[in-house]
């Protein structure tokens, strides 16, 4: 039995709206936080084993000495995930205060949010490196 009933949109029928980008990059940044507390849990674990191994610790000093690149690259783009995540909390909860509901201040406060998550995080950047 077939019903004549017009199909859901799908994704790329619709405009990507401002609102709907920075909802969907919220849930990605939080995601990638959590993955990110995880992983940094199951070292803080490994490295309480104790291991004593010479050839451990070489292997670890050799692998932070050569990928120092990699690992920069990844306390760099995990201090953005967080700036933007609680960039994006704060402006979700002042919604919920009641504050900025209005399409133009809701459009208002995600370029200023964006730009607040930016100056922040290159802030840290600039901060941790230069300490």
């Amino acid at each position: 039995m077939k019903i004549n009933r017009p199909l859901s949109p799908h994704l790329t029928i619709y405009k990507p709206q401002l609102t709907s980008t920075f909802s969907i990059f919220h849930r990605i940044s939080g995601a990638f936080l959590a993955i990110m507390v995880f992983f940094s849990i199951l070292f803080l674990k490994i490295g309480d084993l104790n291991l004593t191994s010479y050839y451990l610790y070489r292997y670890a000093f050799s692998s932070t000495f050569y990928f120092h690149w990699l690992i920069s690259s990844v306390v760099n783009f995990s201090l953005l995930a967080l700036c933007y995540h609680m960039s994006n909390g704060i402006r979700h909860l002042l919604w919920d205060l009641g504050f900025f509901l209005e399409l133009s201040k809701v459009y208002t406060s995600g370029i200023i949010m964006l730009f607040s998550a930016a100056f922040l995080a290159v802030s840290n950047i600039i901060r941790f490196y230069f300490s």
